[in-house]
């Protein structure tokens, strides 16, 4: 039994591995750890009937994760935070909204075709992702204060490990230093904020990866592409060279085309711009008017 790392705030553990005729899809900032545990203070916990309690600072009642699959072959899938990567697959899910008191529903269009869509430059963050992980088989997560998205994913920032928990290389560092993905910094990163955003920006100034093909204004769904069957399909070359946005900007476009009555405008107000050096805030369909150096995110909050 190894002796584990003694990392002063909560971890996940867990192997990193896709054999061939598996069912999940990984991505570019999303990987599935297998048979995790929960590293404290240098203890390796198991799951209590297939989930976690994390308990965070100020926190009354604590955070739970809970794990897919069954005893023996629990999985959690980790959206990697502080990053987006260019969408291998993405459709919009229809969903009602309450503001000024009005629900709004925003079902899917009718006789349109509502299919997964990609964006370009998809595949070499999926690609660099599982290749650095597959090094040592071992992934350590570096919990998020916030823990869990709303689709049950942990929130964390990946580096790959020995079985003791020991960090070997920040994946999710050097996915931005790459230009292999954007910053999505929400105010959660906390000090690691600055970290992320200048290692964007180095490699924004160095134009390398998707900084070559950048197009800071929303694209229209025209310029999205068939997703792949399988992440280990290849991407097509006139694909790699096509101009993209921001993966949340993408989603918002994909999102506004295939549910009915959804604007461009009130899509993109998902989340609200803010600026990391001024603190000032402006609606989601203006984020243009932020510096990308100094661009964070926060969720809106429809009255």
């Amino acid at each position: 039994m190894p002796a584990y790392e003694k990392l002063p705030t909560p971890h996940l553990l867990g192997t990193i591995n896709y054999p061939a005729g598996n069912r999940l899809r990984p991505d570019g900032d999303t990987v599935h750890l297998r048979n995790p545990v929960l590293l404290i203070n240098g203890q390796a916990i198991q799951p209590d009937n297939g989930t976690f309690k994390i308990w965070t600072t100020g926190a009354t009642k604590p955070k739970i994760i809970t794990l897919k699959g069954k005893p023996g072959s629990y999985y959690a899938p980790i959206r990697f935070e502080g990053l987006d990567a260019p969408e291998e697959h993405y459709r919009a899910t229809p969903f009602k909204l309450v503001t000024k008191g009005q629900t709004l529903d925003f079902p899917i269009v009718p006789g349109i075709k509502h299919e997964e869509r990609a964006q370009p430059l998809w595949k070499p963050a999926t690609d660099y992702a599982l290749t650095e992980l597959a090094k040592t088989g071992w992934a350590c997560i570096r919990l998020d204060r916030e823990v869990t998205d709303k689709y049950g994913r942990v929130l964390g920032y990946v580096y790959s490990s020995d079985a003791s928990g020991a960090y070997q290389t920040f994946v999710t560092m050097e996915l931005l230093k790459r230009g292999l993905a954007f910053p999505f910094v929400f105010e959660s990163a906390g000090t690691t904020i600055p970290d992320f955003l200048n290692a964007a920006m180095k490699a924004k100034k160095a134009n390398l990866g998707v900084w070559k093909h950048y197009h800071s204004r929303p694209l229209g769904y025209p310029q999205t592409y068939p997703a792949p069957k399988t992440y280990t399909e290849a991407e097509p070359p006139d694909q790699q060279k096509a101009p993209l946005n921001l993966p949340m900007v993408f989603r918002r476009v994909v999102d506004a085309h295939q549910l009915a009555g959804l604007s461009l405008k009130l899509a993109l107000q998902k989340y609200d711009a803010m600026n990391y050096a001024t603190g000032d805030v402006v609606s989601g369909d203006q984020y243009f008017k932020i510096p990308m150096e100094s661009l964070i995110w926060a969720p809106h909050k429809f009255s």
